[in-house]
């Protein structure tokens, strides 16, 4: 059998060489007999009929030899043949041909437009193109290289990774992890990129691979705002053998509004390092967050425990407090942190501080002279007047007949004052 195809494959040659081509063509029918997946014999039997002008039977040799080509990944070969079908007639093809021959010649304008630097255009043909063929991959490739020659890497790596979920839904782990491959030098670091390293790795049963690139995916899905792809890429993560991922397994429990799982994650976590401080600060928030009250109040108390004077804590305890009922506790805390305030010459903190007691009791003697006598050393005649009359209705409101006199003589002094 081999000695007949040998000598069949130099009798086409011979009837080419003398431009037979009819005659070549019926060597070629031979060659197909013996294998018909064959492209590059479709492809010369194209060539012959092209020669003779049967624009038709060369579209249909040519088609088949592109699609073979195409199952092999070769483009190259792919985009050769195309060429070679942009010079043919459509005048005497079948409705179903002709629609396929001109998508074909699309694909030569649209690499023409991009010749030409008719980026959007030529983008506009590719899709069009894609949408009628969504599995003929020379056109999403040769999209994916516009697109990076006009650095739009996103977009070119989407390309990629569509003909790569095309493999992979087809059980070509093979061909999915070559594209994988030019996806990872493209953007390495990538959403998309991690997306199908994942799935190559988890399907190749490669679980070290799969435990890195299915952590990074959470970590990048979380901080792109789409905590549900970063939960599955957890769990994923989590059944390939990664246990150090709690703690952003907790962040993407709060964000999908599932704050006791995220707690109890955290609690897990403490347990297992019970010095760790950065641990009880995301409790401390958690509990805040989740109005935990009492779990807040007992996270902020083991930090001051640690950190007795870190002064930054000491306004989230007195709301705390405050919330589990020790009012008097934080009271003073304000009034500590203002006086504070006032000793560091900041003066707007202090006055913040200040109205955080006013709010909890407003007739608050002592600190509705201190505001007075703040502004009175800032020479804001208007809010001095303002605080002293305050001052004066809870005299008045708490009978105290002689100190509201004392500072009705006041206002009347700063009355006359201009």
């Amino acid at each position: 059998m081999s000695e007949d195809k040998a000598m069949i494959v130099k009798m086409a040659f011979l009837y080419v060489q003398n431009e037979e081509w009819y005659k070549a063509i019926e060597e070629y029918k031979k060659l197909l007999q013996m294998d018909h997946y064959d492209p590059h014999i479709y492809n010369m039997m194209g060539d012959a009929y092209a020669k003779k002008k049967d624009d038709k039977e060369a579209f249909e040799a040519y088609q088949e030899s592109r699609e073979l080509y195409s199952k092999l990944g070769n483009t190259a070969k792919v985009s050769a043949i195309d060429k070679k079908i942009a010079k043919l007639s459509a005048d005497r093809m079948d409705p179903q041909a002709k629609r396929l021959f001109l998508t074909i010649t699309k694909s030569q304008e649209a690499e023409q437009l991009a010749a030409a630097g008719d980026f959007d255009q030529a983008v506009a043909h590719y899709q069009q193109l894609i949408a009628a063929e969504p599995i003929n991959f020379t056109y999403r490739e040769k999209l994916a290289g516009l697109f990076l020659d006009n650095a739009h890497v996103s977009e070119a790596v989407a390309q990629l990774k569509a003909i790569a979920d095309i493999h992979l839904s087809e059980g070509r782990v093979d061909a999915a992890q070559e594209y994988a491959g030019k996806i990872s030098l493209i953007d390495p670091e990538g959403i998309d990129t991690l997306r199908l390293l994942a799935v190559l790795a988890k399907k190749k049963g490669d679980l070290e691979g799969a435990a890195k690139h299915y952590g990074k995916l959470a970590q990048l899905a979380f901080d792109a705002g789409q905590p549900e792809e970063a939960k599955g890429a957890l769990d994923e993560a989590a059944q390939a053998g990664r246990a150090d991922l709690k703690p952003l397994l907790a962040k993407v429990l709060l964000a999908l509004k599932k704050p006791v799982e995220a707690k109890q994650q955290l609690e897990a976590l403490l347990k297992e390092n019970p010095g760790d401080e950065a641990l009880v600060e995301q409790l401390l928030s958690l509990s805040e967050e989740t109005k935990d009250w009492n779990g807040a109040h007992a996270h902020i108390t083991a930090l001051l425990q640690k950190r007795p004077g870190e002064a930054k804590l000491q306004p989230r305890l007195a709301r705390i407090l405050l919330q589990v009922g020790k009012r008097a506790e934080a009271l003073q805390i304000y009034l500590n942190l203002a006086l504070g305030a006032l000793k560091d010459n900041k003066l707007d903190a202090a006055f913040t501080y200040f109205d955080s007691i006013l709010a909890l009791e407003p007739d608050n003697i002592d600190v509705l002279k201190k505001k007075a006598e703040i502004y009175l050393k800032l020479g804001k005649k208007q809010e001095v007047i303002d605080a002293y009359k305050k001052l004066q209705a809870v005299f008045t409101q708490k009978k105290m007949a002689e100190e509201a006199k004392r500072v009705g003589l006041i206002l009347t002094k700063l009355a006359g004052l201009k």
